[in-house]
């Protein structure tokens, strides 16, 4: 056919234009930090920090027990709820606050130990404790809230399974979800072959749930529960997992896998094919989404930073080093453009404004 020839032609011209044009847009932004934020608690790898839009407020899971809620308007801590062991994942909906507290294996008990691993909630109007529902698995991590549904999605590490609860002050049990390799048991091997969920991005619109899990992204359908699809991603396994923090980004249909490795997997979430793959300083942990701006942070521990990517040019933009450990976890406040960046060893959390 006449015209089959142009037509590679021009796509590879606007192909090479872009690849010229979209790092040169993404170094605009430099990040400054304007903040420093002193928490209460222990020092090191906490676990979640998760921004609240409906009062400002910024929820950081500490380090072997207690939950910090910040207030981002004044840049204090607006209060500490020191009982809450080993807090994993921690989400919200419009008047409570529920945390996973995992502290595993029930294995400290026949020493007279007290082991939880339980869903605690918090009151957002007195910021006590009014709610702690035992979960079926050990080592719940990964939470989140569909709030307009109502309901409350829990991993359990140990069991290789998400349990499915109402929201509200005593949470109630609707469903457990195997997840994918089906055969649980394996997950008592405390091994590296086996680390069990992770981070995961629940998405309402499309009721689905992207879930980390080991070396796998898996898709969970939330009016079924069954895993639709999934896909070994092939990264190495360490003992604190493969697969970590999900994004999805509507606007371009894709679906960005952070990793324990250097790598950041960006794959058609449809079909869980690769579409590309874009360097990490280090292995991460948490990662989230600017929608207004475009933008991907994702943070690592080891690193002691943060890693931005361009969303829309899928590029690697820069690296915002932090220079304290275990800032593995953080969030970004959607309205503002903060970006609040967790410094374990140090115990607080910095805050980075983006700038052009």
């Amino acid at each position: 056919m006449q015209g089959s020839r142009k037509a590679p032609l021009l796509a590879g011209l606007l192909a090479s234009t872009a690849l010229v044009i979209a790092p040169a847009v993404a170094a605009d932004y430099h990040f400054d930090q304007v903040a420093m934020i002193h928490l209460q608690g222990n020092t090191g790898h906490g676990d979640i920090t998760t921004f609240d839009p409906s009062n400002n407020m910024l929820y950081v899971s500490m380090p072997q027990g207690g939950l910090n809620v910040v207030n981002t308007k004044t840049n204090e801590v607006e209060a500490y709820i020191d009982d809450v062991p080993s807090p994993n994942g921690v989400d919200w909906d419009a008047e409570h606050v529920y945390v996973a507290a995992a502290d595993g294996v029930p294995a400290a008990a026949s020493a007279g130990g007290i082991v939880t691993n339980a869903i605690v909630v918090i009151s957002k109007k007195t910021w006590t404790e009014v709610g702690r529902v035992k979960t079926q698995g050990t080592s719940p991590d990964w939470l989140a809230v569909d709030r307009k549904a109502g309901i409350l999605y829990v991993d359990s590490d140990d069991k290789n399974w998400m349990e499915v609860y109402t929201t509200g002050d005593q949470p109630q049990l609707k469903a457990k979800w195997p997840l994918y390799p089906f055969n649980s048991n394996i997950w008592f091997v405390n091994t590296a072959d086996y680390t069990g969920p992770d981070v995961a991005a629940l998405v309402p619109d499309r009721q689905e749930i992207f879930q980390s899990d080991d070396s796998y992204v898996e898709v969970l359908d939330t009016a079924t529960g069954a895993v639709k699809r999934n896909v070994d991603t092939g990264v190495t396994l360490t003992p604190k997992g493969g697969t970590k923090g999900e994004v999805y980004d509507a606007k371009n249909n894709r679906l960005w896998v952070a990793t324990t490795g250097k790598e950041i997997f960006v794959l058609n979430p449809d079909t869980l094919a690769t579409i590309a793959k874009l360097p990490q300083k280090s292995g991460a942990d948490m990662a989230v989404f600017d929608p207004g701006l475009g933008l991907i942070y994702v943070f690592e521990g080891g690193g002691k930073g943060f890693d931005v990517y361009d969303a829309n040019a899928m590029t690697h933009m820069t690296f915002v080093s932090t220079g304290i450990g275990q800032t593995h976890t953080g969030d970004v406040d959607p309205g503002t453009h903060l970006v609040y960046a967790y410094g374990g060893n140090d115990r607080v959390i910095m805050v980075y404004k983006p700038v052009k």
